[in-house]
């Protein structure tokens, strides 16, 4: 049982998760802040939290687990305006969809007895603000956790229940990592839609039905151009090391590509058809993989800091979804058991398998 989760920031995001908090049994109260006065009236007269608190210390103040849902840009502002109130043990964790430079900042920023586990949520849409908030949301969908060596492992255990208790599908990523896929499988889509769309609005000054023919290809690659502007200047800015590395990537392809049409060259177009056919349909059965039997990976673990983070994020970059997490600290000696419980025994042999050649000793049995 929780008393009480603050949630700082309520757009589409943050709304969304303060509700899904609510629907918990497990949460005794949620409290919610925003800094814009008009979000707060609508927050409270959408009943998106227990409680709309009028500052960020108020909303703050009494409870055990704090998320941050601003933009990128305020975060750390509103840990600092939430500070005073936060008492010992609390666990702060953060939604932003770059990590590397943001968990510094939040770090550096952090009152001393309060604990730290920084995550990111799959999931969201075009639309924006609270009004667009679903406690559905987050539910079958990935969040991905970021812990590092100073990451607590009851604090990571702790948001991790809560994340499964709202539905969500937990993985574990470095930070490094996690900023480098983000920047390949949504920030780099995410502008190039934007240029997409640029082009289409060009093209509409000399044929005015353009955007009347344009198809259902056109109108899904170009979905999330509609998205809030000043939360993804926020996000490319933030990430944008790994981006412009990535978007030199797509550069390079697409000189192939243009090289491939100018020669005519009918196979080297065709393999690049069949390669991206391939790899989407490999995209599509993982999504829409179902497993039920859950199977638990145990393994001792030395008590020092960054044992969490190395596990999991191991895991994690398998792609494996811990389910669920356990600790158990013996009485006597500095060895702790750690068990993690995932679907389908073939992803807890792989898990298992990984581990094992990374030095521990990790055991497999049905959960």
């Amino acid at each position: 049982m929780v008393k009480k989760i603050a949630v700082i920031g309520t757009g589409l995001m943050g709304g969304s998760l303060a509700l899904a908090l609510k629907d918990y049994d497990g949460v005794g109260e949620v409290a919610a802040f925003d800094a814009s006065i008009e979000v707060r009236d609508a927050a409270r007269e959408l009943r998106i939290a227990d409680t709309i608190a009028e500052t960020a210390a108020e909303a703050a103040s009494g409870a055990q687990v704090v998320f941050i849902a601003t933009p990128i840009s305020a975060m750390v502002s509103s840990l600092e305006a939430a500070a005073p109130a936060l008492e010992d043990g609390v666990v702060v964790s953060d939604i932003a969809s770059a990590k590397m430079g943001v968990m510094q900042a939040i770090q550096e920023a952090l009152p001393p007895g309060a604990l730290y586990v920084s995550g990111h949520p799959m999931t969201g849409s075009e639309q924006s603000g609270v009004h667009f908030a679903r406690a559905d949301l987050f539910r079958d969908r990935y969040y991905i956790l970021t812990p590092n060596e100073n990451t607590d492992a009851t604090a990571y255990q702790r948001i991790h229940a809560l994340l499964k208790e709202m539905g969500a599908r937990v993985i574990s990523m470095d930070p490094e990592s996690h900023d480098r896929a983000m920047a390949t499988v949504s920030h780099v889509p995410h502008l190039l839609s934007l240029l997409l769309m640029e082009m289409a609005a060009r093209e509409r000054e000399r044929m005015k039905s353009i955007y009347s023919v344009a198809a259902g290809g056109f109108r899904d690659m170009t979905r999330i151009a509609a998205s809030n502007p000043d939360v993804w200047l926020d996000i490319v800015t933030e990430n944008r090391a790994f981006i412009i590395e990535k978007l030199g990537d797509y550069q390079q392809s697409l000189q192939g590509l243009k090289e491939a049409l100018a020669r005519g060259d009918t196979e080297a177009l065709r393999e690049i058809f069949v390669d991206a056919r391939a790899a989407r349909e490999e995209l599509s059965l993982k999504a829409g993989a179902e497993i039920t039997e859950m199977f638990a990976v145990s393994l001792p673990v030395p008590d020092e800091p960054g044992v969490i983070s190395r596990i999991t994020t191991a895991v994690g970059g398998l792609g494996v979804n811990i389910e669920d997490i356990g600790i158990v600290h013996p009485l006597e000696g500095e060895t702790g058991i750690l068990t993690l419980n995932v679907l389908g025994e073939d992803r807890a042999a792989e898990a298992a398998a990984h581990l094992e050649s990374l030095g521990y000793r990790a055991s497999l049995g049905k959960a």
